[in-house]
């Protein structure tokens, strides 16, 4: 038995059939219909016509609109998985400070305005999160899996420590309490430091300027005695404002050498060793006044 379905009538057989039924197809003899007859049958035909077209509209719309649905549903699910498997988790102190505890057990307090981004791979063989603003990290020691927080134009790597790092502006600095940690500088990754704790990391708001001393944390601390600073291409104004904030000293020199940039390196060097190391660039002289100032003489 043949189940194929039936085809549907279309318009036309629809409008035969009107036209059968008016005609009265039942004698041989058909006479021709009268003018309103054939007006009414017009009618009927484009009404049939009109209702059978609407109809396929109809069922067009509602099969567009199923389809539309559908792939929207399909859209977001997508959107949904992949936010949820692929996006980075962003973590964003508005009000107040937030901690984070992280997948390996590692801890970040945010202070206010700061943000953290945390990639979905993490941990991985590289603990990597990117900070935008302040934060203080616990980090869960791991000697086969580093922990590098991105921020500004540094990368710090640690093992397992706790330390802050602290950005304002082009300003950047890390502050170490525990452990130890390598700050590296990203766009040149050979220039490297390591601090211990109780010292500070400081750029001082100068991508040039690297400088290690000890973390001050109050105005009765300790004067710095002894510290490690690089100068990259810096006028000497900008060095001499720097060793003054860092030493706590006074430095005169001759206005014609203050444009003048200089490249210098030290290692745990004292106020007065820096000094006589700038003036043997400049090929100056260095005459001590007293314990806090001294001057730089051609």
């Amino acid at each position: 038995m043949d189940k194929r379905k039936a085809p549907q009538p279309t318009a036309l057989d629809e409008a035969k059939e009107l036209w059968d039924s008016l005609t009265n197809n039942a004698a041989d003899d058909i006479h021709p219909p009268s003018e309103q007859e054939a007006r009414e049958f017009h009618r009927k035909l484009y009404a049939r016509i009109e209702a059978h077209e609407a109809k396929k509209r109809k069922t067009k719309a509602l099969r567009n609109a199923s389809l539309l649905i559908a792939a929207s549903v399909t859209i977001l699910f997508s959107i949904i998985a992949y936010r949820s498997l692929f996006l980075p988790d962003v973590y964003r102190a508005a009000h107040g400070d937030m901690k984070i505890t992280l997948r390996d057990g590692s801890t970040a307090i945010l202070e206010e305005g700061a943000i953290l981004t945390v990639e979905k791979s993490f941990p991985a063989a590289t603990r990597e999160v990117f900070l935008q603003g302040d934060a203080v990290f616990n980090v869960t020691k791991s000697k086969i899996h580093p922990f590098i927080v991105h921020a500004g134009l540094y990368e710090t790597k640690v093992l397992g420590t706790i330390f802050k790092i602290k950005q304002q502006h082009d300003s950047f600095s890390v502050d170490l309490y525990e452990g130890k940690v390598q700050v590296i500088k990203t766009e040149k990754p050979t220039e490297t430091f390591v601090i211990h704790p109780r010292e500070t990391f400081s750029n001082l708001g100068s991508k040039n300027v690297a400088t290690i001393a000890p973390t001050v944390k109050s105005e009765g601390h300790p004067k710095v005695t002894t510290a490690t600073i690089l100068f990259t291409e810096t006028t000497l104004s900008d060095v001499i404002k720097i060793v003054e904030k860092t030493y706590a000293v006074k430095i005169q020199y001759p206005a014609s050498a203050a444009g003048v940039k200089i490249n210098v390196t030290t290692e745990e060097a004292t106020a007065a060793d820096l000094i006589r190391l700038i003036s043997l660039k400049l090929n100056l002289n260095t005459k001590k006044i007293d314990d806090n100032t001294f001057r730089l003489e051609e």
